[in-house]
Protein backbone atom coordinates (compact mmCIF):
# COMPACT_ATOMS: atom_id res chain seq x y z
CA UNK A 1 0.00 0.00 0.00
CA UNK A 2 3.00 2.19 0.94
CA UNK A 3 4.18 1.40 -2.51
CA UNK A 4 1.15 2.13 -4.68
CA UNK A 5 0.74 5.38 -2.37
CA UNK A 6 3.64 6.89 -3.56
CA UNK A 7 3.49 5.81 -7.03
CA UNK A 8 0.19 7.42 -7.33
CA UNK A 9 2.18 10.67 -5.47
CA UNK A 10 4.85 10.42 -8.26
CA UNK A 11 2.23 9.97 -10.97
CA UNK A 12 0.15 13.29 -9.89
CA UNK A 13 3.49 15.31 -9.28
CA UNK A 14 4.39 14.69 -13.11
CA UNK A 15 0.83 14.95 -14.63
CA UNK A 16 0.74 18.65 -12.94
CA UNK A 17 4.39 19.40 -13.20
CA UNK A 18 5.02 22.71 -15.38
CA UNK A 19 7.26 22.14 -18.44
CA UNK A 20 11.22 22.84 -18.08
CA UNK A 21 12.42 26.19 -17.81
CA UNK A 22 14.57 26.01 -20.42
CA UNK A 23 11.34 24.71 -23.26
CA UNK A 24 11.31 27.22 -25.94
CA UNK A 25 7.80 28.76 -26.92
CA UNK A 26 7.14 28.42 -30.52
CA UNK A 27 5.64 32.33 -30.33
CA UNK A 28 9.53 33.38 -29.96
CA UNK A 29 11.54 30.41 -31.11
CA UNK A 30 12.96 32.27 -34.39
CA UNK A 31 13.63 30.32 -37.66
CA UNK A 32 15.19 32.89 -39.53
CA UNK A 33 16.17 36.83 -38.94
CA UNK A 34 17.17 39.10 -41.66
CA UNK A 35 17.89 42.86 -41.04
CA UNK A 36 18.88 44.94 -42.98
CA UNK A 37 19.88 48.62 -42.38
CA UNK A 38 20.90 52.07 -44.41
CA UNK A 39 21.31 55.36 -43.09
CA UNK A 40 17.50 56.20 -44.02
CA UNK A 41 15.76 52.48 -44.18
CA UNK A 42 15.79 49.65 -42.05
CA UNK A 43 14.23 46.34 -43.02
CA UNK A 44 14.02 43.01 -40.87
CA UNK A 45 12.06 39.82 -41.32
CA UNK A 46 11.72 37.10 -39.25
CA UNK A 47 9.87 33.77 -39.10
CA UNK A 48 9.19 32.36 -35.62
CA UNK A 49 8.50 28.52 -34.54
CA UNK A 50 4.70 28.89 -34.87
CA UNK A 51 4.47 30.51 -38.39
CA UNK A 52 4.32 33.88 -37.90
CA UNK A 53 6.21 36.09 -39.78
CA UNK A 54 6.67 39.89 -38.48
CA UNK A 55 8.08 42.43 -41.32
CA UNK A 56 9.09 45.77 -39.68
CA UNK A 57 10.22 48.21 -43.04
CA UNK A 58 10.56 52.14 -43.36
CA UNK A 59 12.34 55.11 -42.13
CA UNK A 60 14.85 54.08 -39.24
CA UNK A 61 13.03 54.68 -35.93
CA UNK A 62 9.65 54.96 -37.64
CA UNK A 63 9.28 51.63 -39.36
CA UNK A 64 6.18 50.22 -39.85
CA UNK A 65 5.01 46.27 -38.42
CA UNK A 66 3.44 43.98 -40.71
CA UNK A 67 2.63 40.26 -39.88
CA UNK A 68 1.26 37.07 -42.02
CA UNK A 69 1.07 33.43 -41.12
CA UNK A 70 2.42 29.92 -42.69
CA UNK A 71 1.48 26.54 -41.74
CA UNK A 72 3.84 24.40 -39.46
CA UNK A 73 4.33 22.31 -42.39
CA UNK A 74 5.87 25.37 -43.95
CA UNK A 75 7.96 26.38 -41.63
CA UNK A 76 9.35 22.79 -40.82
CA UNK A 77 10.42 23.07 -44.48
CA UNK A 78 11.94 25.95 -44.06
CA UNK A 79 13.56 24.94 -41.37
CA UNK A 80 14.78 21.63 -42.68
CA UNK A 81 15.95 23.56 -45.96
CA UNK A 82 17.69 25.97 -43.74
CA UNK A 83 19.37 22.85 -41.88
CA UNK A 84 20.42 21.12 -45.22
CA UNK A 85 22.44 24.53 -46.58
CA UNK A 86 25.97 23.79 -46.33
CA UNK A 87 27.54 27.07 -45.26
CA UNK A 88 31.17 26.13 -44.62
CA UNK A 89 32.35 27.80 -47.66
CA UNK A 90 30.85 30.74 -46.51
CA UNK A 91 32.57 34.07 -45.01
CA UNK A 92 30.85 35.10 -41.72
CA UNK A 93 31.55 38.53 -42.82
CA UNK A 94 31.00 39.13 -46.63
CA UNK A 95 32.51 42.01 -48.29
CA UNK A 96 30.79 44.35 -51.35
CA UNK A 97 29.58 47.50 -52.27
CA UNK A 98 29.88 49.88 -49.83
CA UNK A 99 28.17 53.48 -49.09
CA UNK A 100 26.18 55.52 -46.67
CA UNK A 101 22.84 54.42 -49.11
CA UNK A 102 23.53 50.90 -49.37
CA UNK A 103 21.67 48.01 -46.90
CA UNK A 104 23.90 46.18 -45.13
CA UNK A 105 22.64 42.97 -43.69
CA UNK A 106 22.93 40.60 -41.09
CA UNK A 107 21.38 37.38 -41.54
CA UNK A 108 20.43 34.85 -38.36
CA UNK A 109 19.88 31.01 -38.27
CA UNK A 110 19.19 30.02 -35.13
CA UNK A 111 19.08 26.28 -34.50
CA UNK A 112 17.52 23.79 -32.53
CA UNK A 113 20.40 21.31 -33.29
CA UNK A 114 23.29 23.16 -33.84
CA UNK A 115 24.74 26.36 -33.36
CA UNK A 116 23.36 29.52 -34.03
CA UNK A 117 24.66 30.63 -37.56
CA UNK A 118 25.11 34.40 -38.14
CA UNK A 119 26.19 36.44 -41.44
CA UNK A 120 27.09 39.89 -42.61
CA UNK A 121 26.62 41.37 -46.12
CA UNK A 122 25.89 44.09 -48.13
CA UNK A 123 22.85 44.36 -50.23
CA UNK A 124 24.55 43.95 -53.62
CA UNK A 125 27.83 42.16 -52.78
CA UNK A 126 28.23 38.42 -54.19
CA UNK A 127 27.33 35.36 -51.90
CA UNK A 128 27.60 31.76 -52.22
CA UNK A 129 24.86 29.44 -53.75
CA UNK A 130 23.87 28.37 -50.45
CA UNK A 131 23.71 31.76 -48.46
CA UNK A 132 22.05 33.16 -51.21
CA UNK A 133 18.75 30.25 -50.91
CA UNK A 134 18.85 31.82 -47.65
CA UNK A 135 18.47 35.12 -48.57
CA UNK A 136 15.89 34.15 -50.56
CA UNK A 137 13.78 32.43 -48.22
CA UNK A 138 14.10 35.48 -46.37
CA UNK A 139 12.49 38.05 -49.36
CA UNK A 140 9.84 35.75 -49.77
CA UNK A 141 8.64 36.10 -46.23
CA UNK A 142 9.19 39.92 -46.59
CA UNK A 143 6.98 39.89 -49.47
CA UNK A 144 4.51 37.41 -47.97
CA UNK A 145 4.38 39.55 -44.73
CA UNK A 146 4.35 43.20 -46.95
CA UNK A 147 1.51 41.99 -49.00
CA UNK A 148 2.90 42.53 -52.03
CA UNK A 149 0.16 42.33 -55.56
CA UNK A 150 0.61 38.91 -57.47
CA UNK A 151 0.17 41.39 -60.69
CA UNK A 152 3.20 40.55 -63.03
CA UNK A 153 5.91 42.98 -63.99
CA UNK A 154 5.57 44.06 -66.85
CA UNK A 155 9.85 44.77 -67.19
CA UNK A 156 11.55 41.49 -69.39
CA UNK A 157 13.96 39.79 -66.97
CA UNK A 158 16.59 40.93 -69.51
CA UNK A 159 16.00 44.40 -69.26
CA UNK A 160 19.11 46.92 -69.06
CA UNK A 161 18.47 50.26 -67.18
CA UNK A 162 19.82 53.31 -68.79
CA UNK A 163 20.68 56.31 -66.74
CA UNK A 164 17.40 59.03 -67.11
CA UNK A 165 14.96 55.56 -67.35
CA UNK A 166 11.64 55.73 -65.10
CA UNK A 167 10.37 52.74 -63.22
CA UNK A 168 6.90 52.22 -61.42
CA UNK A 169 7.45 50.39 -58.18
CA UNK A 170 4.63 48.10 -57.03
CA UNK A 171 3.08 50.48 -54.48
CA UNK A 172 2.79 53.38 -57.38
CA UNK A 173 5.76 55.49 -56.83
CA UNK A 174 8.11 56.75 -59.72
CA UNK A 175 11.59 56.05 -59.31
CA UNK A 176 14.71 57.44 -62.24
CA UNK A 177 18.06 55.80 -62.53
CA UNK A 178 20.71 57.58 -62.14
CA UNK A 179 23.68 54.95 -63.02
CA UNK A 180 24.75 51.41 -62.06
CA UNK A 181 26.48 50.34 -59.29
CA UNK A 182 30.08 50.30 -58.61
CA UNK A 183 30.32 46.55 -59.51
CA UNK A 184 27.77 46.94 -62.32
CA UNK A 185 25.26 44.16 -60.84
CA UNK A 186 23.21 46.69 -59.26
CA UNK A 187 21.45 50.22 -60.26
CA UNK A 188 21.17 53.52 -58.00
CA UNK A 189 17.40 55.15 -58.83
CA UNK A 190 15.98 57.91 -56.77
CA UNK A 191 12.76 59.03 -55.78
CA UNK A 192 10.44 61.16 -58.43
CA UNK A 193 8.00 62.23 -55.50
CA UNK A 194 9.68 61.08 -52.76
CA UNK A 195 12.79 61.99 -51.56
CA UNK A 196 14.35 58.46 -51.34
CA UNK A 197 17.42 56.78 -52.97
CA UNK A 198 17.46 52.70 -53.51
CA UNK A 199 19.81 50.40 -54.71
CA UNK A 200 18.27 47.40 -56.62
CA UNK A 201 19.89 43.87 -58.02
CA UNK A 202 19.33 44.25 -61.82
CA UNK A 203 18.24 41.21 -61.64
CA UNK A 204 15.86 41.87 -59.08
CA UNK A 205 14.00 44.95 -61.10
CA UNK A 206 10.92 42.43 -62.24
CA UNK A 207 10.02 41.98 -58.28
CA UNK A 208 10.33 45.57 -57.37
CA UNK A 209 8.80 47.60 -60.06
CA UNK A 210 5.85 46.62 -62.69
CA UNK A 211 7.03 48.88 -65.51
CA UNK A 212 8.92 51.61 -67.44
CA UNK A 213 6.76 54.43 -67.44
CA UNK A 214 7.03 56.35 -70.72
CA UNK A 215 7.72 60.22 -70.06
CA UNK A 216 4.43 61.22 -71.64
CA UNK A 217 2.23 59.65 -69.07
CA UNK A 218 4.19 61.08 -66.29
CA UNK A 219 2.34 63.90 -64.32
Amino acid sequence: MIVAAALLALMSSAATAEPPSDAVDPRSQEVLREECLSTIDRREVTLFGNGTVRLRQGPRGREAMRLAEISRDQVDTIRTILEGLDLTETDPVESGVQGAWVEQCTLVLPSIEAKRREYAYGRFGSHSLALSRAIAIANDLAELAAGRPDRPSAIPRDFQPKQGDRLERRDGELFEVVGPTVDGKGVELVGVRIPLTLYVRIDDLDVEFLRVVPRVEEP
